[in-house]
C-alpha cells in the first residue's frame, strides 16, 4: 500500500494577522463616513426619547428618562459638560465605528473580500444605519457593541484561547452591549459560559473584566435610580388593554344566549380583580380609544390618555398576576396573534421614526447651545436625503433582520450537527434575545431588531471559518482514498 500523505492547504487561523491594523483602517473609514453624514445633519437627529435623555442630564434630580444609567452618563459626560449635542452623537457614532470595525476586519484579513465589501457597505455603512448612529437613540450602540461582543466571544470559544486584546476588547464593548439597554443582560450568559473555555491564564482576567462591570454598573444604579420599564409590566398593561377591544361576536352571542350550550363561552375574557383594578383608574371608553395595535405609548405617556403607568405599582404587580394567572390562557390566541403582528411590525419597519429635521424641536426644550446646520452643506444634504428616502422605500430588503435571523437558525443547526460549541453559545445567546424581544416587546420598532441586522457580522466568521474545515476534510478523504488504490 502506498503511504498517504496529507493535503499541503490548511484551514487559515479564525483570528488572522495582522487584525489589529485592519480593524484601525476599517475603523476610519466607518468613522469618516458617520462623522460626514453628522456634518451634514448637525447636530444629529433628535427625538423624543433624545430630548428625555437631555432633559435628564439638564435635570437629574427632578426628571427621568426611563433610559438605562450607562446610556445616561455616557451622554452626561459627552453632552453635560459642553451643552452640546454633536459631541454626544459624535461619540457614539464612532464607537459604533470602532465595535463594527473587529468584524469587518475579520473578514479582510480572511480574504474573504467579497464578503467584506458587501457586509461594509450594505450592513455596517447602510444608509438606515448610519442615521441611527447618528440619533442619539442608544439602540445603534447596543446593536454595534453587541454585535462585536459575540464576535469576540466566537473567537475565544472557536479557539478555546483568550488574547490579551480579546480581554481588552471585551472590557470597552461589554458596558454598551450589556448595559445600554435593559434587555442586553441576556448577553451576560455567553460571557460567563466562555470563562468555561478559555485556559485558567487567562481565566481570572476576564472574569475580573466581567466582575469589575457587573459591581460598577449594580452600584452607580444605585446611587442614579433608573426608572427603566419592566419588560413584564409593559406587556402586561399593553396586551390587558388590547384585550378590551369590544368583539362583534361576543356581542352577538350575548344578544343570543341560546346559540350556544349555557357551558360555552361563559367565562369572563378579564378576570373580575383585572376590571376591577382598570376601572377604577379609568373608563374602558378611553382605554378602547387610546389603545393601539403595535404600540403602547398612547395608553401611558398620552396627556389625555388612560396614562396607564399612573396605576400604582402595587396593583399592576396584581395585574401582572391576573394576567399569568388569567387573562393570557383565556386569550392565547389573541395573544399569541398580538405579538406576531408587533415583531412583524418592527421587522417590516412599519413603524415612526424621528425626522431629519425634528432636532429643532428638541433643542429649545433643552438647555444645549448646539446650532442646526451649522455647516449648511445643502448639496450634501440633498443627496443624502434622497439617498436616505430610496433606502426607506426599499426597507423590506435592505433593511431587513430576517438575513441575522435566518443565520441564527443556521449556526444552531451547523453547532447541533458538529457539535460546535462556539456556533451554538453565539447563536443560542442571539436566539435568547430573539425570543425576548418577540415575547415582551410592547411596541413595533425597527430599532429592537437593528441587532439582528448587524448579526451577520458575528455570525458569518463561525460558519465560515467551519465550512472551511469541512472542505479541507473532504479534501484530506479523498488524498487518502486516492492514495489507498
Amino acid at each position: 500500500m502506498i503511504a498517504t500523505r496529507a493535503p499541503t492547504s490548511r484551514p487559515e487561523p479564525f483570528i488572522p494577522e495582522p487584525l489589529w491594523r485592519a480593524q484601525l483602517y476599517v475603523c476610519s473609514a466607518l468613522a469618516l463616513i458617520y462623522l460626514g453624514w453628522l456634518l451634514v445633519f448637525w447636530p444629529g437627529v433628535l427625538g423624543e426619547d433624545s430630548a428625555a435623555i437631555l432633559m435628564e442630564v439638564d435635570q437629574p434630580d427632578a426628571f427621568r428618562s426611563g433610559k438605562s444609567v450607562v446610556w445616561y452618563f455616557l451622554v452626561r459626560v459627552a453632552y453635560g459638560l459642553t451643552h452640546q449635542v454633536e459631541w454626544a452623537v459624535g461619540l457614539a457614532m464612532l464607537l459604533c465605528a470602532f465595535f463594527l470595525a473587529r468584524p469587518l476586519a475579520w473578514f479582510w484579513c480572511a480574504r474573504r473580500r467579497i464578503l467584506f465589501g458587501f457586509l461594509f457597505v450594505f450592513v455596517a455603512a447602510a444608509p438606515h444605519m448610519v442615521y441611527f448612529a447618528g440619533s442619539l437613540y442608544p439602540d445603534a450602540l447596543f446593536a454595534a457593541a453587541s454585535t462585536a461582543l459575540l464576535f469576540e466571544i466566537g473567537l475565544m470559544l472557536r479557539q478555546r484561547h483568550a488574547r490579551w486584546s480579546s480581554v481588552a476588547f471585551i472590557a470597552i464593548a461589554m458596558p454598551f452591549a450589556l448595559f445600554v439597554r435593559p434587555n442586553g443582560v441576556l448577553f451576560l450568559l455567553p460571557l460567563l459560559v466562555s470563562l468555561f473555555f478559555v485556559p485558567k491564564a487567562m481565566r481570572v482576567p476576564l472574569a475580573a473584566v466581567i466582575g469589575f462591570w457587573c459591581v460598577l454598573v449594580a452600584g452607580v444604579t444605585q446611587w442614579h435610580k433608573s426608572t427603566s420599564q419592566d419588560a413584564l409590566d409593559s406587556l402586561v398593561l399593553f396586551e390587558t388593554a388590547h384585550l378590551l377591544q369590544p368583539r362583534a361576536m361576543n356581542d352577538l352571542w350575548q344578544q343570543m344566549p341560546d346559540m350556544n350550550d349555557p357551558w360555552v363561552l361563559r367565562a369572563p375574557k378579564l378576570s373580575p380583580r383585572t376590571m376591577e383594578i382598570l376601572f377604577a383608574h379609568t373608563t374602558r371608553e378611553k382605554i378602547v380609544a387610546y389603545s393601539d395595535p403595535v404600540y403602547w405609548d398612547m395608553l401611558i405617556f398620552h396627556p389625555e390618555g388612560p396614562q396607564l403607568g399612573a396605576i400604582p405599582m402595587a396593583q399592576r404587580k396584581e395585574l401582572a398576576r391576573e394576567f399569568l394567572r388569567y387573562n393570557l390562557w383565556h386569550n392565547l390566541p389573541e395573544v399569541v396573534a398580538s405579538r406576531v403582528n408587533v415583531f412583524l411590525s418592527a421587522a417590516l419597519a412599519q413603524g415612526g421614526f424621528p425626522a431629519l429635521d425634528y432636532s429643532k424641536v428638541v433643542l429649545p426644550r433643552t438647555n444645549a447651545t448646539s446650532q442646526m446646520r451649522r455647516f449648511a452643506l445643502d448639496k450634501a444634504e440633498r443627496a443624502l436625503r434622497f439617498l436616505h428616502k430610496t433606502s426607506y422605500r426599499a426597507r423590506w430588503l435592505l433593511w431587513t433582520p430576517f438575513v441575522g435571523i435566518a443565520l441564527i437558525g443556521w449556526c444552531l443547526w451547523r453547532g447541533v450537527q458538529q457539535r460546535d460549541t462556539a456556533a451554538l453559545v453565539v447563536a443560542g445567546a442571539a436566539a435568547i434575545q430573539l425570543l425576548a424581544i418577540v415575547a415582551f416587546a410592547s411596541a413595533g420598532e425597527y430599532r429592537y431588531l437593528l441587532p439582528f441586522f448587524t448579526l451577520p457580522l458575528a455570525l458569518g466568521p463561525l460558519l465560515a471559518t467551519r465550512a472551511q474545515r469541512e472542505s479541507v476534510a473532504k479534501v484530506t478523504r479523498g488524498t487518502v482514498h486516492h492514495n489507498a488504490l
